[in-house]
């Protein structure tokens, strides 16, 4: 059994061949993956379907299953190229529209009539399209570090880069997002 379960989280060890099992799996990490994906997809619905295929592909490969590493970085990497495979089909494009954080009165400058609830909405909305244009090659490592919370060793693994490789790419995204940043406050004034 040992060449086919997950370790539990303080718990038995999870066996990948018992239908309970995968279940209790499932449940104990569907809102993780959940997570994950929808960062990367970009849509909720997508991100659905997203997970329902990540379970379904650990489970049919769930012989394949040797042991190394831990449960989440094997779930996480099956869900990253579930995403790829999918990237191609997903519904909605990945950049939002921004106009629709611009105000509605007609004024292109949001600093002379939003309140400051306003102008931090529209310049999240504005660093998040900095983001979603990331290449895609920077974008995934950078949603892996800053929203995931993972190490570079982690985000390494899962890519399937090496840690300098990710290493490099989150600086590169971190700092094409902060110039983003740097030029919205310049323009629009800080938000609280």
């Amino acid at each position: 059994m040992a060449d086919r379960a997950f370790p539990g989280d303080g718990e038995d060890p999870v066996d990948l061949r018992d239908a309970a099992d995968f279940r209790r799996l499932f449940e104990e990490h569907r809102n993780t993956v959940f997570r994950f994906l929808y960062r990367l997809a970009g849509d909720r619905h997508d991100a659905e379907d997203l997970v329902q295929d990540t379970f379904v592909r650990l489970w049919r490969k769930r012989d394949q299953f040797r042991g190394d590493g831990s449960m989440e970085g094997y779930l996480r990497r099956i869900a990253y190229r579930t995403f790829l495979n999918a990237r191609a089909r997903l519904s909605r494009p990945r950049v939002p529209n921004v106009e629709e954080h611009e105000p509605v009165d007609g004024n292109p400058d949001p600093s002379e009539s939003a309140s400051r609830s306003e102008l931090k909405s529209f310049l999240l909305a504005h660093v998040r399209r900095a983001v979603d244009e990331l290449p895609s090659s920077w974008r995934e490592p950078f949603v892996l570090f800053r929203y995931e919370g993972l190490k570079l060793k982690e985000i390494a693994e899962t890519l399937g880069i090496t840690p300098k490789a990710a290493e490099i790419r989150v600086a590169r995204a971190l700092g094409r997002v902060a110039t983003t940043l740097r030029e919205l406050r310049a323009k629009y004034g800080e938000a609280p």
